[in-house]
């Protein structure tokens, strides 16, 4: 999704706010949440997709028992590059043939990232907030000085340091080239697309208007229930993903208008806790907001 060019600085205007966010050395703990959901590299993908479903989660630590040393991270961008949205769903296809059933029950270490990006107790809520941004990441891990993990910050923790009003509207911060679903799209489609396009979220739309929403943690909540096995004549991943998108998308959809003030689109997203907002006039798709453009607000 192509970001659109910001054509003032953020100096000027009515934005005063960003001095809300501290910027004491080590404070990140203040807003970081502990204790911290996480698992061993031994634990069965499907029961890691469960759990990141009950404790609706985007990220899950994966530690060494006992010392609780971070060594990996499965993403919900991870499981959907798996389901066949990218490069790991050649852990099915070379080596488990295509069988669904066998390779959800691998342990994480097959699927979980390695190369991680991550915070430290010593750190500021303002240069984790930058290192977010800088790395395109929706979270990060809180490490000390023994690299256990202490604590997990993700976007939608610094929304609550910007006020309700701000003086800005949510048409200059939005994205307007938006990727979107039909109603046709299948939801491997779905998944290829979030996967390719690096975005947790697609509306789906029909003839222009917006008509749903389907979530990275939708398509996650598809694979934790069992409709997905109950849709299966095989064995075989194609049976599994190949049910319309429509089944899971969210039909009733907050919305946000281009007129709104940023700080309202804020509000929204931290009382409903939704990552973006599709922006429409009228009927008419015109952009997204996501907690991540949200955050350039602050630093």
């Amino acid at each position: 999704m192509q970001r659109i060019p910001h054509y003032k600085s953020l100096d000027r205007g009515p934005i005063e706010f960003r001095s809300r966010v501290y910027r004491k050395e080590g404070d990140i703990m203040t807003i970081a949440k502990k204790p911290v959901v996480s698992v061993p590299q031994t634990m069965r993908i499907k029961n890691a997709v469960d759990l990141m479903v009950k404790e609706g989660i985007r990220r899950l630590p994966v530690t060494e028992p006992g010392t609780k040393k971070l060594i990996g991270v499965v993403r919900t961008r991870d499981v959907l590059e798996f389901l066949g949205g990218g490069e790991k769903f050649n852990i099915v296809r070379v080596k488990f043939g295509g069988n669904f059933l066998a390779a959800v029950n691998e342990p994480v270490r097959i699927l979980m990232e390695r190369d991680l990006t991550y915070g430290t107790s010593r750190m500021s809520i303002t240069e984790v907030a930058r290192l977010i941004l800088s790395k395109g990441v929706g979270g990060v891990p809180i490490l000390d000085d023994s690299k256990r993990i202490v604590g997990i910050v993700a976007e939608r923790d610094f929304l609550r340091f910007i006020p309700r009003t701000t003086g800005a509207k949510v048409s200059y911060y939005m994205s307007r080239h938006v990727a979107t679903a039909e109603l046709s799209f299948k939801i491997l489609d779905a998944a290829r697309t979030i996967v390719s396009r690096g975005f947790r979220r697609l509306p789906v739309v029909s003839g222009g208007r917006l008509v749903g929403i389907v979530t990275s943690m939708d398509i996650l909540r598809y694979l934790s229930s069992n409709k997905i096995f109950d849709r299966m004549s095989s064995a075989r991943f194609e049976d599994a993903m190949s049910v319309g998108v429509e089944e899971i998308m969210t039909r009733e959809v907050i919305r946000a208008t281009p007129e709104m003030d940023v700080g309202e689109a804020a509000e929204i997203m931290r009382e409903r806790g939704c990552g973006g907002l599709p922006v429409v006039s009228g009927e008419e798709l015109v952009g997204i907001i996501t907690e991540h453009d949200l955050m350039r607000l602050l630093v």
